[in-house]
């Protein structure tokens, strides 16, 4: 991951909570954390059996999900691994461990600017 990339950009997340309030923010957050998991496995079992479409459809569902929420790093990853698979190739396994940890740093930063938001100490001037 870039040094310059900034994981989580908190606009996402307020402007989902602005649209639907605290109901809505945490839909989508758990909507989220609850797929990932099932989006890793997929992808995994997919480049295990050389089913790049199957992989490729995975990661591209990360890329979206993560976009809409801001995770940045988490996208930026799953893009890598995306362009990668539309080559018909399997990704390089540092890519693959970026996206994991990636994906793990987001859990934290997911729960720390909801509840910023819910708060209201989380608001971005």
């Amino acid at each position: 991951m870039s040094p310059q990339l900034q994981a989580l950009d908190p606009v996402y997340l307020a402007d989902i909570f602005d649209a639907g309030g605290e109901p809505l923010l945490r839909d989508v957050v758990e909507t989220f954390l609850a797929d990932v998991p099932r989006r890793l496995r997929t992808m995994q079992e997919s480049l295990a059996a050389a089913d790049w479409d199957g992989a490729a459809l995975a990661a591209h569902a990360m890329v979206s999900g993560s976009s809409m929420l801001g995770l940045m790093a988490v996208a930026a990853a799953a893009r890598r691994i995306e362009q990668v698979l539309y080559e018909r190739r399997p990704p390089p396994r540092p890519d693959l461990e970026a996206l994991e940890a990636a994906v793990a740093e987001a859990r934290g930063m997911l729960a720390t600017a909801v509840s910023g938001l819910v708060t209201g100490s989380g608001r971005t001037p």
